[in-house]
């Protein structure tokens, strides 16, 4: 925190002036707040994130402290303009820097400073870096883009989120002023329309209060790993906040009025009031808004830390049509990507129990060019699909009826690369809503599985087996592994299939691999858990009719047998077509992906012309 970023207002701010950067780096590259051990997120070892590039203003710093190519938003910002010519950003010795730039309406800026010969191992920074080659900046300078004045605003988030551009215009005013009044202002609109619009933006995504809502969007704008909102211990330690103090700023900032607080603190109303008072002016924020776009930013400058310090992914995922919605009847969001078109008949797409919605934009394309409209969707505890409570299998089948809804889908096609037992539960109880159906490379019960030599079969004994490892097991391998361990890791499990391995050569096949496998564990491993909990132990109810189903196996695919895994599939499902694929294997989606749209038989457009007979 620089020297002109907050006026001391009290001795307990003193350590803003001095200590503070050094500190909140420490708490924030630690990363152990409560809410994480208490929700068993993390076992105290920072997580990588996929950082979304297109969120970060990037700029470069001389010896001089003058910029260097700087984004022009970065340039633009008279606060920070002001810290540049003053010498705040820049912290002494060689190691990266957070500081906080107030600005005179809105919350403070939390801006990253990093070492030039550091910056390889930040994804915006090092993307900058290639972009400049030859400069000789010393350090490297990233902010939020969205809490910049003149951005474009949290476009991604409110995308995700389905809001108006009305609604997200607002959204992203609001994030920068901390005010809905005056977002109102800046958006030139009057405070009840405002008042509507956020309203219905809180109604649609879900949300309670306004912190939460802005809070989660700035950090679905600039990461794919969304935290709980953590405050507490980064400032406790910079600023020096009593316990009481800590717990308030806690409940505020994850959107608890003032009487809420109160009465879980078992405070007064009044002692709450004072309490907030002087922690809005320790922290430099106006409102409860405020306090949570703080604690959002300094969510993401954690994540971006940890992913700067093992290793993250950066896909530019902001061009997934990513979207998230509520849970009808039931609490929690679903994560789904929808890349049309529209007019065709939804193809879901069920992911493995190690991966998740993410799939290469190569496959997405190629199955669009066969006639097909993949959807891919996040199960229950995966990726951005919030854990659910009771039964998991029912929620995952009311999880992909809600999508269909959504979608305004009578029908969908499914094509089940993992969730195979999800599928049959599916088919079984709602043969209506599906069209056609592809399984891909099935899993076989664990007492018929002949593959369990090597790594592959050490990991399936503890999932078969012992599923309460699986969620440690998660965290640990989230925690410690590098991409280029993963990739290792994968090619392990593929076995000799040589046919996996010259796709895997692939860098972008690679890229979303990797990503696909850490956006699996970003909960910590809770939907592997579960899936371990339910799968090995579940049979596939039996169909009259399974002349709507294809099973495709590769015949070089090192991790399941077709002789092991479809004897009990074609004894449910009567009348199934299952074939053995020579030359494919485990990727056998991304390797022949004309199969599967032949099985789905051209059923994925609404409205088609009847074939006219041969001649």
């Amino acid at each position: 925190m620089s020297a002109r970023s907050l006026a001391p207002t009290s001795a307990a701010a003193e350590p803003l002036l001095s200590d503070a950067p050094d500190a909140l780096i420490d708490a924030l590259a630690r990363w152990t707040g409560s809410e994480r051990r208490a929700s068993g997120l993390s076992d105290g070892v920072p997580t990588p994130a996929a950082v979304l590039n297109e969120a970060w203003a990037v700029g470069g710093l001389s010896a001089n402290g003058g910029w260097i190519s700087a984004d022009p938003l970065l340039t633009d910002c008279a606060a920070l303009t002001d810290a540049v010519a003053h010498g705040e950003l820049v912290q002494p010795g060689d190691h990266p820097a957070l500081s906080f730039v107030a600005q005179d309406h809105g919350p403070p800026l939390v801006v990253l400073t990093v070492p030039q010969q550091q910056a390889a191992r930040w994804p915006p920074a090092a993307e900058w870096q290639r972009r400049q080659p030859g400069t000789s900046a010393a350090h490297i300078v990233l902010v939020h883009r969205a809490m910049l004045p003149g951005s474009a605003g949290l476009v991604r988030a409110g995308r995700m989120l389905a809001l108006t551009p009305r609604e997200n215009h607002l959204l992203a005013a609001l994030a920068r002023t901390g005010d809905l009044r005056d977002a109102a202002t800046s958006e030139a609109i009057t405070y009840e329309t405002a008042r509507g619009a956020i309203k219905a933006a809180l109604a649609k995504s879900g949300f309670a209060r306004q912190g939460a809502l802005v809070a989660t969007a700035l950090q679905l704008d600039a990461i794919d790993d969304p935290q709980p909102l953590e405050l507490g211990d980064h400032l406790q330690q910079a600023i020096g906040l009593s316990d009481r103090q800590v717990a308030l700023a806690r409940l505020i900032a994850l959107g608890s009025t003032r009487d809420e607080a109160a009465r879980q603190l078992g405070l007064g109303r009044e002692t709450v009031k004072a309490e907030l008072k002087i922690l809005f002016q320790l922290v430099g924020v106006q409102s409860a808004v405020g306090l949570s776009v703080v604690a959002a930013q300094l969510g993401i400058a954690a994540r971006l830390l940890a992913a700067s310090n093992i290793g993250a992914t950066d896909l530019s995922a902001a061009s997934e049509p990513l979207r998230l919605i509520q849970r009808r009847g039931r609490a929690g969001r679903i994560a789904f990507a929808d890349y049309g078109p529209r007019d065709r008949i939804p193809a879901i797409h069920f992911h493995t129990a190690t991966t998740s919605r993410y799939v290469p934009r190569s496959y997405v394309a190629r199955l669009q060019e066969l006639g097909l409209r993949p959807v891919m969707i996040d199960r229950p505890g995966y990726g951005l699909t919030d854990m659910v409570d009771g039964d998991y299998l029912d929620h995952e089948i009311r999880d992909v009826l809600d999508v269909a809804d959504r979608l305004g889908a009578a029908r969908c096609h499914i094509i089940a690369r993992g969730g195979t037992i999800l599928f049959a539960h599916l088919a079984a109880h709602h043969r209506e809503r599906i069209a056609r159906a592809v399984v891909l490379n099935p899993e076989p019960p664990p007492a018929a599985d002949a593959r369990m030599a090597g790594l592959a079969g050490r990991y399936k004994r503890i999932f078969y087996h012992v599923p309460r490892l699986v969620r440690p097991l998660t965290r640990y391998l989230a925690s410690h592994l590098s991409d280029s361990v993963i990739e290792r890791i994968a090619m392990r499990f593929f076995g000799s299939s040589a046919a996996d391995q010259r796709l895997f050569a692939d860098p972008d096949i690679r890229r979303a691999y990797v990503y696909a496998t850490r956006l699996a564990a970003i909960q910590g491993g809770v939907g592997l858990e579960a899936v371990g909990d339910v799968e090995p132990r579940s049979e596939p109810p039996p169909l009259s009719d399974g002349r709507f189903i294809t099973i495709l196996s590769g015949d070089e695919d090192a991790l399941y047998r077709p002789d092991d895994a479809w004897p009990r599939l074609l004894a449910a499902w009567p009348g199934t077509a299952a074939h053995r694929i020579a030359g494919a294997g485990r990727l056998l989606h991304l390797q022949h992906p004309e199969l599967i749209a032949a099985a789905l038989d051209e059923g994925s457009q609404s409205s088609r012309k009847p074939r006219q007979s041969a001649r």
